[in-house]
């Protein structure tokens, strides 16, 4: 399993960095206006992504080693096709910051983007780890490869390089994963429709109770980035979406581990090894997480304005403000996943809801006066109020002590000699 964390670090390191170029791209061709349209285009296919993955998501990785592949790919599929045509109608009809042509390339890109989870989600839950992360790696890098062709080789500077860009990206990755999964896709098979019943309860079921949270979480991280494009403008989005894309890179860490011990514990019935390991996992995160933050906040405003361009100083100011947050938040992925591991996804909900009352409180008070520090505020304080509500739950479920929480100077010890045998293996 250790190795198995470094090599999904390692991978997400990668993805973070080329994620960190595409930011810098796209902020220094097309200025803060510009990269606040480019949020607001991934902003909207995360939110059809919420609808789609009630089926395609997370809960997949809990069904796969329970039920045939067969019968979980196409009720997969076809949901996520009807997501998508149902979405892009509304975003149609509403105004989500989106023009028309962009609206409909948004739902096409999310289907697209679903098909290629659905394979990521599937490997997942065969412990297929390294194969998963191969194809994480190859989404940014497609990415990156087709902005520079077009805002750097062919000289353009409008939004559609980053259209285009997604397309390769997300193809590409829904090809490989095709391709690693070919044992499965060649003994594919169409059953009778009342053969999928028990599978399409689950999926619902889990996917359901699971994607509650999430699409509570979704106005948590990115109610923001509407209320700013409403009450402000577009390149507050920009400088905004900069600062919270660099925070959130610290998440890496968490998402490194919490990737592993989600397929670990759905694979396990053993509760006291799942709680121990879920604490063990929580401090390892905090501490390797605690020294990036610090780093992180303390760059100046000038740095910021160097690297993505002189409408961007602001960047060192909300950073600092998300910092707390940001790094609690780190330790309320582990937890969730060990909930979410466990089949109880009501929990991440809760959690959830507790910070959406923060955020509906602080976001239409505090952005629209003092607009993206306010932002800010809003998201550090719903980022610790998920944290603290599953950390609670977790030590009386449990029976842990804050104090386990804390890493002691022998377990730190014994972490880095696991990670010093590891490599001089």
């Amino acid at each position: 399993m250790f190795s198995k964390i470094l090599n999904t670090f390692g991978t997400k390191m990668v993805v973070a960095f080329i994620n960190l170029a595409i930011a810098i791209l796209i902020s220094q061709v097309l200025g803060d206006s510009g990269k606040g349209l480019q949020s607001l285009v991934l902003t909207n296919i995360s939110f059809i992504l919420i609808f789609s993955e009630i089926v395609c998501g997370a809960s997949l990785v809990y069904l796969t080693s329970r039920h045939d592949f067969s019968k979980l790919w196409l009720p997969s599929v076809l949901w996520a096709l009807f997501v998508a045509v149902v979405m892009g109608v509304l975003m149609l009809l509403l105004n989500m910051g989106l023009d028309s042509a962009l609206a409909i390339h948004t739902a096409i890109l999310s289907f697209v983007s679903s098909f290629a989870s659905i394979n990521f989600r599937i490997l997942i839950g065969k412990e297929e780890v390294k194969k998963a992360n191969y194809n994480t790696l190859l989404q940014p890098v497609a990415l990156v490869l087709t902005l520079l062709v077009y805002y750097l080789v062919l000289g353009k500077s409008d939004i559609y390089g980053y259209i285009i860009g997604l397309y390769v990206a997300y193809g590409s990755s829904a090809i490989l994963g095709t391709r690693q999964l070919w044992n499965e896709y060649k003994s594919l098979k169409i059953y009778p429709l009342r053969e999928y019943n028990d599978t399409l309860r689950a999926l619902f079921k889990y996917g359901f109770l699971n994607q509650t949270s999430h699409f509570v979480q979704f106005f948590n991280l990115r109610l923001s980035y509407y209320l700013l494009n409403a009450y402000v403008d577009t390149g507050h989005v920009g400088v905004y979406s900069n600062a919270v894309s660099l925070a959130e890179a610290l998440w890496i860490i968490s998402n490194s581990i919490a990737l592993v011990q989600y397929a670990r514990v759905s694979n396990s019935t053993d509760t006291a090894y799942n709680q121990r390991l879920t604490l063990d996992l929580a401090k390892i995160c905090f501490a390797i997480s605690l020294p990036a933050v610090i780093v992180l906040a303390l760059l100046p405003s000038q740095f910021y304005q160097f690297v993505f361009g002189p409408e961007f100083g602001l960047m060192s100011t909300l950073i600092k403000i998300l910092a707390p947050g940001v790094l609690l938040y780190g330790v309320y992925l582990i937890l969730g996943h060990y909930y979410s591991g466990s089949g109880r996804y009501f929990m991440n909900t809760w959690a959830a809801l507790c910070g959406l009352v923060i955020t509906l409180t602080c976001g239409f008070t505090l952005i629209p006066r003092f607009a993206a520090q306010g932002a800010a505020v809003t998201a550090s304080l719903a980022y610790s109020t998920n944290a603290l509500f599953l950390m609670a739950c977790f030590l009386k479920e449990s029976r842990f002590k804050m104090h386990d929480f804390v890493l002691t100077p022998s377990e730190l010890k014994n972490y880095l000699l696991e990670i010093k045998n590891h490599y001089l293996k």
